[in-house]
């Protein structure tokens, strides 16, 4: 399915309605970027980095969380606190704490850190959603994503710069989400964001994130055939991607594609693109009550995951999102009909080790 050329215009900060910038080709400029510094791939003594999704609101409420991380991870990925809504909730008014607290916890502990994320339909704040002129909204991503990469310039090792870009279903609503930016901005919004990073922070590694990109099945077919055409263009358009995150939520009882995920991570390293894992968790919602048995599940999917990935080559690193049972979106989002509690996470509430997290740390050795 043909998504278009991100080929040079006169102007980035010209409006374009949807329509004209399909007509024009997705066309922009793009300013190519030589990317140096910090890589993000591999964990201090040679192991592919552990990183877990964390929140600077249970370090105050538990002690043992910022303990836990410490133990396990050797990665901070800020999972809400450099959301749009989160960093900049009102047009005036900037909300910078709270993923200042989480980097500079990664820096104090000789910990990697990464951003998550510029662009994401999930979180928008009222007042963008509310501008209607094309040319104000240019302006407003760009100064969002300016400001905020500025300020952790050389800090983090690369940015999920455009997050969930792909429609759920390209065969019949695609290729491209149905969001906001889209409808401003057209695609051009995609290249506009990392053209924007990349010229703030050359450092920052660029990577596109995306879910359900591991099961078997036409639907996941089309969706990595997609995001390879993504990456293309985004290449052709003279900007430097560096790696594809899958996201990882996995659902016990469906089946991953192992074949499918070689296949894929083959052609992204062709393309000189690194594939990451940026949102590992399991969703477990009919299987028994016992404990015993949905930690078994979840070993088990979570191997059949790794399998796929690990198969061409070792991924430039896993994010587990969150690092335990006791604090995880799942239940509130969708709960168990049976009312059992979640166990997505490689560690209990009690912070102890599941065999998932043994396998984990195996995976990652050099």
């Amino acid at each position: 399915m043909a998504i278009g050329k991100f080929r040079p215009a006169n102007s980035t900060r010209q409006p374009l309605t949807r329509r004209s910038a399909i007509k024009a080709g997705l066309g922009m400029a793009i300013t190519a970027a030589t990317f140096g510094g910090a890589t993000g791939a591999v964990a201090r003594d040679g192991r592919v980095a552990l990183g877990g999704a964390i929140q600077s609101d249970y370090f105050d409420s538990d002690p043992r969380y910022g303990k836990a991380f410490l133990d396990h991870y050797d990665l901070v990925m800020p999972m809400n606190e450099l959301k749009f809504s989160m960093i900049h909730p009102e047009r005036d008014r900037w909300n910078f704490e709270p993923a200042d607290r989480l980097v500079d916890f990664a820096t104090t502990n000789g910990k990697l850190t990464r951003g998550h994320t510029h662009v994401w339909w999930g979180a928008m704040p009222d007042w963008v959603e509310e501008i209607s002129s094309r040319r104000e909204a240019e302006s407003v991503l760009i100064e969002h994503i300016e400001r905020v990469t500025d300020r952790y310039r050389g800090r983090l090792t690369g940015w999920d710069v455009v997050n969930e870009v792909i429609a759920y279903d390209p065969r019949e609503d695609g290729p491209l989400r149905d969001t906001y930016w889209l409808r401003m901005l057209g695609p051009l919004h995609i290249p506009l964001a990392y053209q924007t990073v990349a010229r703030t922070d050359p450092s920052a590694r660029l990577v596109i994130n995306d879910f359900d990109l591991e099961w078997k099945g036409e639907l996941y077919t089309e969706r990595r055939k997609v995001m390879l055409q993504l990456v293309r263009q985004l290449q052709d358009g003279g900007i430097d991607i560096r790696g594809v995150g899958i996201q990882g939520h996995l659902y016990v009882g469906r089946e991953i594609d192992k074949e499918g995920l070689e296949a894929f991570h083959r052609e992204l390293d062709r393309l000189g693109v690194a594939l990451l894992v940026t949102e590992l968790d399991v969703i477990d919602l009919e299987s028994s009550t016992d404990p015993a048995i949905m930690d078994e599940a979840a070993y088990s999917i979570v191997k059949d995951f790794l399998d796929g990935i690990f198969a061409w080559k070792r991924p430039e690193m896993v994010v587990v999102w969150g690092i335990t049972d006791r604090y995880t979106w799942i239940p509130d989002v969708m709960p168990r009909d049976d009312g059992s509690p979640h166990r997505p996470l490689p560690l209990t509430r009690d912070y102890a080790e599941k065999d998932w997290m043994v396998m984990l740390k195996r995976r990652m050795a050099p």
